[in-house]
């Protein structure tokens, strides 16, 4: 995370742009199949798209095709119309029912939606991608620290000079035309009233003060945060530490009139342990949660077929970082923000492994809820820049509280769970009148991979974070 964005992390964006965003949609359909095009159309109508934005293609599958398949029937196809429509003016592209969901590159799965995404070769160069550079738009975050970047619409980020043309990416999609219909649906139904029901959070590690923000932890961190900021909300949150799923004990027996879900893990498995309100939105994290959205026995397609309306999952193995970040997905929706920003936000990498199923301009929360709308969302964190470092070198920790240091200073207290291999000031203060400060740390050198918890407290606050330090020889 950028230290220097950390000033504003607390400011919630309250601009979301005057362009209605259904003239912002872009919806694909498979013109080899009547049902693609009717549940494109219906689409269309219910949240009054033009017809002038429906582009059909014409693949020889709707599931799977080669990468020379995706050049022609799909890529070419596409980038015309989003020339025709003006590809700056286009932010959310919608896949109807039967149309293709991976593509092939020498027998590797990727998601066809997200090489969608960067449609244009601008994040990354043609073909697929992998874990490296995070996507231009995706907002940084340390969990366990409580350090998030501001939010910014999709529209906001595009209207900057030289922004990637980057598109949030969608499917209406299920077993059946009906579902794929009924994903629109239930997202109207939810958005002419307010979504209310229960928030339920399936974490695996135990509890949460002794997991480290690294490795596997990272997920639990995320689900934390998660039910975290529900319960600010004023959803009823159940949170579950145990490494059994809803449904299989000693987890809770059922989580019903759900309205808020993030969990995991089970491979390529829905347990049937939910009801969900319209509106719901839910993801579970699983190396294999979407191989087959319209059927089998993976999340993602159960999920769609029991009456969920947003989801999201993997084609193949994604890796925890690239899957959706349940934390950010729900602070954005929080603030106001729609489905198709927040999660795309969420996304670290772009021509993937990704899915997401539902309809992009559903905004459950139009208004926001408090606290996250009140124009400034403030919460004591502390962040470390960066957070794997080699043995040797060094890092910046920066502290914010909640208050305005009096006269003389506030105090801060630091420390590590390895004392011998972390040197900070014997110092450290908030100047009088800043609610923050930012000191630096040096790390002795290590002989193997070493995680280090580090601790700072502030007028009554305490706050902890995870650093991980590498030997000299090897890079993180």
């Amino acid at each position: 995370m950028r230290i220097a964005s950390l000033v504003s992390l607390c400011v919630v964006a309250s601009a979301w742009g005057e362009t209605p965003l259904r003239e912002r949609v872009l919806v694909v359909a498979n013109a080899r199949e009547a049902q693609s095009l009717e549940v494109a159309r219906y689409y269309m109508m219910r949240r009054g798209i033009a017809e002038q934005r429906l582009c059909q293609i014409s693949p020889d599958a709707s599931d799977i095709l080669k990468d020379s398949e995706f050049d022609t029937a799909v890529k070419a196809p596409v980038r015309k119309c989003l020339e025709e429509a003006g590809k700056q003016k286009i932010l959310y592209i919608v896949f109807s029912y039967l149309t293709p969901y991976v593509v092939t590159f020498a027998e590797r799965r990727f998601a066809l939606d997200q090489l969608v995404a960067d449609i244009w070769d601008e994040y990354l160069p043609a073909g697929p991608g992998g874990p490296g550079k995070a996507q231009p738009y995706f907002g940084d975050a340390e969990s366990q620290g409580n350090a998030y970047l501001p939010f910014a619409t999709l529209a906001a980020f595009r209207d900057r000079p030289g922004a990637s043309n980057i598109y949030s990416v969608w499917r209406l999609d299920g077993a059946n035309p009906n579902l794929a219909k009924g994903l629109v649906d239930k997202a109207l139904s939810a958005e002419a009233g307010r979504l209310s029901g229960a928030a339920c959070f399936d974490r695996r590690f135990g509890a949460i003060d002794s997991v480290a923000d690294t490795g596997y932890g990272e997920g639990d961190w995320d689900i934390h945060r998660a039910a975290e900021f529900s319960k600010e909300a004023g959803f009823p949150v159940t949170e579950d530490d145990t490494p059994a799923e809803f449904g299989t004990p000693p987890a809770p027996a059922r989580c019903d009139h759900a309205a808020l879900y993030a969990g995991w893990y089970s491979v390529q498995h829905y347990n049937d342990a939910f009801s969900w309100v319209p509106g719901a939105i839910g993801i579970h994290l699983d190396s294999y949660s979407a191989t087959n959205p319209r059927g089998g026995t993976n999340w993602v397609a159960n999920a769609v077929l029991k009456g969920i309306t947003i989801t999201s999952g993997a084609v193949t193995e994604p890796y925890l970082p690239g899957l959706v970040h349940p934390d950010q997905m729900f602070l954005y929706l929080f603030q106001g923000a729609n489905i198709g920003d927040a999660m795309l936000r969420s996304t670290r990498w772009l021509k993937w492994a990704i899915l997401n199923i539902g309809d992009p301009l559903y905004r459950p929360f139009p208004q926001g809820l408090a606290p996250f709308n009140t124009g400034r969302y403030d919460r004591p964190l502390v962040a470390i820049a960066p957070q794997t470092i080699m043995g040797g070198t060094s890092a910046a920790v920066h502290v914010h509280v909640t208050m305005r240091a009096a006269k003389g200073g506030m105090p801060v207290s630091f420390q590590s769970d390895h004392p011998e291999l972390i040197v900070a000031p014997e110092v450290i203060s908030i100047p009088e009148g800043m609610d923050g400060v930012t000191f630096p740390i040096i790390a002795r050198t290590v002989t193997s991979e070493t995680v280090v918890r580090v601790s700072v407290s502030a007028g009554g606050i305490g706050l902890s974070n995870t650093l991980v330090l590498y030997p000299t020889a090897r890079k993180p």
